[in-house]
């Protein structure tokens, strides 16, 4: 079914997938309502930041140029009467700037809505492009195409969020919540590398993540092609080398089991692996941020451990969240089909601030990375 603006259509329950294709990257978000079309608490925003609602109903996919997110309608909590979706642009793009805007809903890979919004003329910055509502004890979807000429404010006011101008962190009025949630982030780019953080004594726990595409398709999907099977979920790993300021170096990867500690040397811990790419979460590695003066520098790597390498398709980004520091990401996007391993950002303490570095190179193994920058380790077979 294709919808116009302003048009609707009944919806059937279950698990759904929101689809946005867009002719450039764009921040999606979504946002669960309540009866009067407000957020409750900062748990209703699902975004790149925030990848997962509460009650694990709506679940932010896949980014960039065709996010998607998986929306369970029986999961979703009674006291949520909608779930409204939305892209906003950079500051210096308008929504013209896109190219096309495609927003769709499909339920076991099939199409069962789709809404095409007209871009011609558009100088907004933001648009709320479509919604999920219950109507009669029924679900249905709205194309709404409402644009915002100041982008993020207005949007996020519209949805009930209160903005300090100040600090760009938006945080419903009510109720209260116990921490903002920050919209802005840092892209690291060719053009845009580096990236220096505000400079204190005590940065607190420093969150890395490793997030990548977790779905596989029997005919044309991302991971399927990467593996020419119906089965296998790709088994993509996040590690890093870590240089004190004493000398001593270590290697934090599931291979081997060399997991870290957080209070002890290296200030360094890799959370769980995640053998099938099944968790939402990705791949986390947690930096004691009040040891940072003791640590000189950290070479984040993600390493491709099953499957044919085509770090392209795995859609693969890594964000780095420091306390009071907008969300910093790189993209795995040039590595082709040849090489297993990315070095993807460096950690480096200058002067005590953090300056964060992309790398974004690609490599055949642990021991190419190690060689390009100069670790020194002493390389074996390993396995996890």
């Amino acid at each position: 079914m294709i919808l116009t603006a302003g048009g609707n259509c009944l919806i059937p329950t279950g698990e759904l997938t929101i689809r946005v294709q867009t002719g450039v990257e764009v921040d999606i978000s979504a946002y669960r309502l309540d009866v009067k079309g407000k957020v409750s608490g900062d748990m209703d925003m699902i975004f790149y930041g925030q990848r997962v609602c509460r009650d694990n109903a709506v679940i932010l996919s896949n980014e960039g140029v065709n996010t998607t997110y998986t929306v369970n309608l029986n999961r979703v909590n009674n006291t949520v009467e909608k779930i409204a979706f939305a892209c906003t642009c950079n500051p210096d793009q308008t929504v013209s700037s896109l190219g096309h805007i495609v927003i769709q809903v499909e339920q076991v890979g099939s199409v069962l809505v789709s809404c095409n919004v007209d871009l011609s003329g558009r100088t907004e910055v933001a648009l709320i492009l479509g919604e999920l509502y219950r109507r009669n004890n029924e679900w249905k979807f709205r194309f709404v195409s409402q644009g915002f000429n100041g982008g993020l404010k207005p949007l996020a006011e519209h949805f009930g969020v209160d903005v300090d101008e100040e600090q760009g962190q938006p945080q419903p009025i009510s109720p209260p919540v116990i921490k903002p949630i920050n919209l802005s982030k840092v892209s690291l780019t060719k053009n845009n590398p580096t990236v220096n953080l505000t400079k204190r004594s005590d940065y607190g726990l420093i969150k890395v993540n490793l997030n990548w595409n977790q779905k596989t398709s029997k005919s044309n999907g991302l991971l399927g092609g990467i593996f020419g099977s119906t089965s296998d979920a790709i088994d993509l790993d996040l590690g890093c080398f870590v240089r004190l300021k004493d000398g001593d170096q270590f290697v934090i990867q599931a291979v081997g089991k060399n997991f870290g500690d957080l209070d002890y040397e290296p200030y360094v811990k890799l959370l769980a692996d995640d053998r099938t790419g099944s968790s939402t979460s990705g791949e986390w590695l947690h930096i004691n941020g009040r040891r940072w003066s003791e640590i000189k520098e950290i070479l984040v790597f993600a390493f491709i451990y099953d499957g044919v390498p085509n770090w392209t398709e795995t859609d693969g980004v890594v964000t780095i969240h420091v306390p009071n520091e907008p969300p910093v990401e790189t993209r795995l996007t040039e590595g082709g089909r040849s090489n297993r391993m990315c070095g993807i950002a460096r950690l480096i303490n200058n002067n005590g601030v953090i300056s964060v570095e992309r790398v974004n190179k690609y490599f055949s193994g642990h021991r190419d990375l190690d060689g390009a920058f100069e670790w020194g380790f002493r390389w074996v077979a390993g396995s996890k």
